[in-house]
């Protein structure tokens, strides 16, 4: 027999049942570890290196992708790694929280690697049309847009130099 008080209670109980399960999936989970940077400077140099060394990887593979040394396929297999790389010195970069006097800096760099990020995406249109036997012009278009983009990493890298302690 089913009564108006048995009713009242059980959407009592279910309410009270979805309401805990929704503020479990509301309240914010933990991100994980999180570092405490003491040293500011270090940190950006630490990223400047890591970023030259994917620099001069990917510089290497460029010629040797106009030089017909390395293939479109290994190019582009390199470049999307080392884009992923740059993306997680972004995010590095980002998460440091600087103190004011690195915040400049840490911008400018962020946006270094945020336009080499954008470089790596040309160099693989590049390497699709090499692989795709485009003409002479269209190839020299892109390397024009490569050619702006290296200038405009350099240039807030400089920019970065020029900006910390």
């Amino acid at each position: 027999m089913v009564t108006r008080k048995g009713i009242i209670i059980t959407i009592i109980v279910f309410g009270a049942i979805t309401a805990a399960s929704s503020v479990i999936w509301i309240l914010p989970q933990n991100r994980g570890p999180t570092f405490v940077i003491s040293d500011y400077g270090s940190e950006i140099e630490s990223v400047k290196e890591r970023h030259l060394l994917i620099m001069s990887e990917m510089d290497s593979d460029l010629t040797g992708l106009l030089n017909n040394t390395i293939t479109p396929d290994d190019f582009i297999a390199s470049a999307q790694a080392s884009s992923s790389q740059t993306t997680s010195l972004i995010t590095e970069v980002i998460e440091s929280n600087p103190p004011p006097e690195w915040e400049e800096s840490y911008l400018n760099y962020d946006e270094a690697l945020k336009k080499y990020n954008d470089y790596l995406t040309e160099t693989i249109a590049l390497a699709n049309k090499i692989k795709d036997n485009a003409s002479s012009s269209d190839v020299s278009d892109e390397m024009s847009k490569i050619d702006s983009l290296r200038n405009d990493t350099d240039a807030f890298i400089a920019k970065s130099n020029e900006t910390g302690p």
